[in-house]
């Protein structure tokens, strides 16, 4: 009964850092420039799909909050460009970035936060 229950917890705990590690944001697009995407300036970019709900309910937030520092808002269907997503290690949407000067990725958040708009202002106002 011990060995199952051990067996059990650590399945559960195999599964939830799992759960974590997919969640976290891509290192590689953190590292990364979006100029090959034509994103040469401080912008909000997301990497989206067609079905995601969650992306089309954060669009709007996320192009008024680049309206409102005089930014770009720019987004990349992953559905569309499978290489780019691949590339950059989007695994899943929404992913978002905030880029500086010639679309160098200087912050990349996997839900909703307002830290984006604080970032897309700082890049905006040149900090």
């Amino acid at each position: 009964m011990e060995g199952r229950l051990l067996v059990a917890v650590l399945a559960i705990a195999v599964v939830a850092l799992a759960g974590l590690a997919w969640r976290r944001p891509p290192r590689r697009l953190g590292r990364a420039s979006l100029a090959g995407l034509g994103v040469r300036e401080p912008s909000i970019v997301q990497f989206t799909s067609p079905t995601c709900a969650p992306c089309k309910a954060t669009a709007p937030q996320l192009r008024d909050a680049a309206e409102r520092v005089g930014i770009p808002f720019h987004q990349v269907d992953v559905i569309e460009r499978p290489d780019v997503a691949r590339a950059l290690g989007v695994r899943r949407v929404p992913t978002i970035a905030v880029t500086g000067r010639r679309g160098q990725v200087v912050g990349v958040w996997t839900s909703p936060s307002g830290e984006i708009a604080e970032a897309a202002e700082r890049v905006a106002s040149g900090r």
